[in-house]
Protein backbone atom coordinates (compact mmCIF):
# COMPACT_ATOMS: atom_id res chain seq x y z
CA UNK A 1 0.00 0.00 0.00
CA UNK A 2 1.00 3.57 -0.42
CA UNK A 3 2.01 5.83 2.37
CA UNK A 4 -1.28 7.72 1.58
CA UNK A 5 -3.55 5.14 1.76
CA UNK A 6 -1.78 3.80 4.90
CA UNK A 7 -2.10 7.45 6.45
CA UNK A 8 -6.34 7.22 5.49
CA UNK A 9 -6.82 3.81 6.97
CA UNK A 10 -4.74 4.88 10.14
CA UNK A 11 -6.82 8.13 10.76
CA UNK A 12 -10.27 5.55 10.46
CA UNK A 13 -8.74 3.37 13.07
CA UNK A 14 -7.91 6.17 15.14
CA UNK A 15 -11.03 7.63 15.00
CA UNK A 16 -13.11 4.76 15.75
CA UNK A 17 -11.34 3.74 18.74
CA UNK A 18 -11.34 7.79 20.22
CA UNK A 19 -15.75 7.01 19.37
CA UNK A 20 -15.31 3.82 21.40
CA UNK A 21 -13.63 5.45 23.94
CA UNK A 22 -15.78 8.83 24.18
CA UNK A 23 -19.11 6.47 24.32
CA UNK A 24 -17.60 4.23 27.54
CA UNK A 25 -15.87 7.58 29.33
CA UNK A 26 -18.94 7.44 31.34
CA UNK A 27 -18.25 4.41 32.79
CA UNK A 28 -15.26 6.12 34.69
CA UNK A 29 -16.15 10.08 34.16
CA UNK A 30 -16.62 12.03 35.84
CA UNK A 31 -14.98 10.64 39.03
CA UNK A 32 -17.25 9.55 41.81
CA UNK A 33 -18.39 11.79 43.99
CA UNK A 34 -16.86 12.41 47.74
CA UNK A 35 -18.74 9.93 50.21
CA UNK A 36 -17.63 10.96 53.51
CA UNK A 37 -17.34 6.86 55.04
CA UNK A 38 -17.33 8.21 58.97
CA UNK A 39 -20.15 10.62 58.32
CA UNK A 40 -22.36 7.64 56.53
CA UNK A 41 -22.08 5.35 59.26
CA UNK A 42 -23.27 7.78 61.60
CA UNK A 43 -26.27 9.12 59.54
CA UNK A 44 -27.66 6.32 57.91
CA UNK A 45 -29.02 4.12 60.33
CA UNK A 46 -30.56 7.72 61.36
CA UNK A 47 -31.83 8.22 57.53
CA UNK A 48 -33.17 4.59 58.18
CA UNK A 49 -35.29 4.76 61.01
CA UNK A 50 -36.83 8.04 59.77
CA UNK A 51 -37.68 6.81 56.72
CA UNK A 52 -39.47 3.73 57.68
CA UNK A 53 -41.56 5.24 60.12
CA UNK A 54 -43.51 7.06 57.25
CA UNK A 55 -41.94 10.46 57.68
CA UNK A 56 -41.26 10.72 54.03
CA UNK A 57 -41.62 8.41 51.26
CA UNK A 58 -43.74 5.19 52.34
CA UNK A 59 -47.82 5.22 53.19
CA UNK A 60 -49.66 2.96 55.45
CA UNK A 61 -49.93 -0.72 54.82
CA UNK A 62 -52.48 -2.06 52.53
CA UNK A 63 -51.67 -5.82 53.68
CA UNK A 64 -54.65 -6.53 56.34
CA UNK A 65 -53.16 -5.66 60.07
CA UNK A 66 -53.04 -9.09 61.67
CA UNK A 67 -50.07 -9.58 59.54
CA UNK A 68 -48.34 -6.50 61.13
CA UNK A 69 -46.62 -5.60 57.92
CA UNK A 70 -44.20 -2.89 58.69
CA UNK A 71 -41.78 -0.77 55.94
CA UNK A 72 -37.90 -1.63 56.11
CA UNK A 73 -35.88 0.58 53.52
CA UNK A 74 -32.48 0.42 52.30
CA UNK A 75 -30.08 3.45 51.51
CA UNK A 76 -26.79 3.89 49.61
CA UNK A 77 -24.98 7.08 49.91
CA UNK A 78 -24.44 8.88 46.98
CA UNK A 79 -22.59 11.75 47.88
CA UNK A 80 -22.03 13.58 51.12
CA UNK A 81 -21.58 17.88 51.61
CA UNK A 82 -20.91 19.50 54.92
CA UNK A 83 -21.36 22.67 55.59
CA UNK A 84 -20.79 23.46 59.41
CA UNK A 85 -23.16 21.43 61.73
CA UNK A 86 -25.16 20.33 58.50
CA UNK A 87 -25.08 17.55 56.24
CA UNK A 88 -26.53 17.08 53.08
CA UNK A 89 -26.44 13.31 51.61
CA UNK A 90 -27.59 12.59 48.42
CA UNK A 91 -28.50 8.77 48.08
CA UNK A 92 -31.11 6.26 46.54
CA UNK A 93 -33.44 4.40 48.54
CA UNK A 94 -35.99 0.81 48.64
CA UNK A 95 -38.19 0.54 50.84
CA UNK A 96 -40.86 -1.93 50.56
CA UNK A 97 -43.51 -3.02 53.02
CA UNK A 98 -43.22 -6.82 54.41
CA UNK A 99 -44.83 -9.03 56.55
CA UNK A 100 -44.43 -12.97 57.18
CA UNK A 101 -47.46 -14.91 55.86
CA UNK A 102 -47.08 -18.45 57.18
CA UNK A 103 -43.19 -19.34 56.29
CA UNK A 104 -43.15 -16.82 54.05
CA UNK A 105 -42.14 -13.74 53.44
CA UNK A 106 -44.62 -11.15 51.29
CA UNK A 107 -44.43 -8.11 49.55
CA UNK A 108 -46.85 -5.74 48.32
CA UNK A 109 -45.97 -2.13 48.30
CA UNK A 110 -42.75 -0.29 47.28
CA UNK A 111 -40.79 2.79 46.35
CA UNK A 112 -37.33 3.17 44.55
CA UNK A 113 -36.63 6.65 44.54
CA UNK A 114 -33.05 9.53 44.85
CA UNK A 115 -33.25 11.61 47.51
CA UNK A 116 -31.02 14.06 49.23
CA UNK A 117 -31.53 13.98 52.99
CA UNK A 118 -30.24 17.38 55.12
CA UNK A 119 -29.21 16.44 58.90
CA UNK A 120 -27.99 18.48 61.78
CA UNK A 121 -24.97 16.64 62.86
CA UNK A 122 -23.73 19.03 65.73
CA UNK A 123 -24.67 16.72 68.69
CA UNK A 124 -23.55 13.41 69.14
CA UNK A 125 -26.21 12.22 67.45
CA UNK A 126 -27.51 13.38 63.66
CA UNK A 127 -30.89 14.77 63.26
CA UNK A 128 -32.79 14.55 59.91
CA UNK A 129 -34.17 18.08 59.01
CA UNK A 130 -35.11 17.51 55.80
CA UNK A 131 -35.73 15.45 53.03
CA UNK A 132 -36.40 16.17 49.58
CA UNK A 133 -37.54 13.63 46.65
CA UNK A 134 -37.67 14.28 42.91
CA UNK A 135 -41.04 15.23 41.33
CA UNK A 136 -42.51 12.22 39.36
CA UNK A 137 -43.05 12.51 35.29
CA UNK A 138 -41.73 15.28 33.41
CA UNK A 139 -40.46 16.93 36.40
CA UNK A 140 -38.24 14.09 37.55
CA UNK A 141 -35.05 14.90 35.79
CA UNK A 142 -35.24 18.79 36.00
CA UNK A 143 -35.94 18.41 39.55
CA UNK A 144 -32.81 16.07 39.76
CA UNK A 145 -30.78 18.04 38.21
CA UNK A 146 -31.97 20.79 41.03
CA UNK A 147 -31.28 18.28 44.03
CA UNK A 148 -28.34 16.91 42.84
CA UNK A 149 -24.65 18.17 42.41
CA UNK A 150 -23.38 17.61 38.73
CA UNK A 151 -20.77 15.07 40.38
CA UNK A 152 -24.12 13.13 42.24
CA UNK A 153 -26.48 13.03 39.17
CA UNK A 154 -23.52 11.67 37.00
CA UNK A 155 -22.73 8.91 39.38
CA UNK A 156 -26.99 8.01 39.98
CA UNK A 157 -26.89 8.03 36.32
CA UNK A 158 -24.16 6.19 35.87
CA UNK A 159 -25.54 3.34 38.55
CA UNK A 160 -28.77 2.96 36.88
CA UNK A 161 -27.11 2.35 33.38
CA UNK A 162 -24.94 -0.39 34.91
CA UNK A 163 -28.15 -1.36 36.92
CA UNK A 164 -26.37 -0.85 40.18
CA UNK A 165 -29.24 0.31 41.91
CA UNK A 166 -29.96 0.05 45.78
CA UNK A 167 -31.20 -3.51 46.40
CA UNK A 168 -34.96 -4.02 47.94
CA UNK A 169 -34.04 -4.85 51.75
CA UNK A 170 -35.44 -8.25 51.55
CA UNK A 171 -32.77 -9.89 53.75
CA UNK A 172 -33.41 -7.48 57.39
CA UNK A 173 -36.99 -7.54 56.50
CA UNK A 174 -36.60 -12.07 56.59
CA UNK A 175 -34.30 -11.36 60.10
CA UNK A 176 -37.05 -8.67 61.57
CA UNK A 177 -40.31 -11.72 61.13
CA UNK A 178 -38.06 -14.85 61.98
CA UNK A 179 -37.01 -16.03 58.69
CA UNK A 180 -33.76 -16.71 57.13
CA UNK A 181 -31.83 -13.77 55.90
CA UNK A 182 -31.66 -15.62 52.42
CA UNK A 183 -35.76 -15.59 52.30
CA UNK A 184 -36.52 -13.77 48.93
CA UNK A 185 -40.23 -11.79 49.39
CA UNK A 186 -43.06 -12.87 47.18
CA UNK A 187 -45.90 -10.82 46.03
CA UNK A 188 -48.75 -10.06 49.01
CA UNK A 189 -52.24 -11.59 46.82
CA UNK A 190 -55.34 -10.56 48.88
Amino acid sequence: MRPRTWTAVLTVVALAAAGTAWRQSWRVWPPAPHVDRGLIAAALPVIDRFLETGRAVVWPSSMPAQMRPRWFCAEEAIETARRGSRVRVSLEVACNDYARDGGSLVTHAGTRTPLVVTLDHGGAVPVVQDVADPLDGAGFRPSLERMFSERGLAEFDRRQRLSQGVDAPDAEAARAVGLPPGAKAQQYNS
